[in-house]
């Protein structure tokens, strides 16, 4: 287990470095259009950031289009927030308290992830009916699913040594090797989610700054409308 080991761990840091690397990327091309789209002289006013935010954490502009998906989104967004913050006590010694403190709202999310997937591919594909079905989406969609149920397992009914887990994490994060846990179900749960950090599209980390740049140019055109 320990030459897997070696393994699993140059994957994370592989999977790390094109993640980061494909979102700088994204921030980088963000930050060159602000800066030709805006002049140098304009501000964000805190109304209009407060604003931008809200619409970040509401989803509103979904939620001004189609409400029944906007639900689904909502929740499958948050739990996937959720169950990332909970499984951070496997990269952190000592575990600092508001990581403990998300403990039970991310065993809940971790039930709720698979079943918001699943209402979002019935409601896209099966309701909606669309005349194309984006492969890539059923892509990310199956790949959280299998993350999400392999770990449920894991934590009902195939239950591997959590110690030896945090050790191998910790490991790697910390530039060392160390044996992957003797658990099919957790090695497939690791597969997965490298393979997710790899295809998953950086530029919807990039949103919320999308997001703040049409409040602003909303704000400005406002500005300019009431100034004439």
């Amino acid at each position: 287990m320990f030459t897997l080991g070696i393994f699993l761990t140059l994957g994370f840091y592989l999977a790390m470095i094109f993640f980061l690397g494909d979102y700088i990327a994204n921030v980088l091309i963000w930050i060159r259009g602000k800066s030709v789209d805006m002049a140098a002289h304009d501000k964000m006013s805190v109304r209009a950031f407060l604003q931008g935010v809200c619409d970040v954490l509401s989803f509103r502009r979904l939620l001004a289009v189609n409400d029944v998906l906007w639900i689904g989104e909502w929740i499958f967004h948050v739990s996937f927030v959720l169950v990332i913050l909970r499984h951070l006590r496997y990269f952190l010694d000592p575990v600092p308290p508001c990581i403990w403190s998300v403990q039970t709202p991310g065993i809940i999310a971790g039930y709720l992830l698979p079943l918001t997937a699943m209402y979002i591919f019935v409601e896209k594909y099966l309701v909606e009916k669309k005349k194309y079905v984006s492969h890539y989406n059923s892509l990310l969609l199956g790949i959280i699913s299998f993350i999400s149920v392999s770990g449920l397992l894991m934590k009902t009914v195939y239950h591997p040594d959590v110690v030896s887990i945090k050790t191998f994490i910790i490991s790697a994060v910390t530039f060392r090797f160390a044996p992957v846990p003797g658990s099919s179900f957790f090695i497939l749960h690791v597969i997965f989610v490298l393979a997710l950090l790899v295809i998953l599209p950086t530029h919807i980390f990039a949103a919320p700054l999308v997001l703040l740049g049409a409040r602003q140019r909303e704000e400005n055109l406002n500005r300019v409308i009431h100034e004439k």
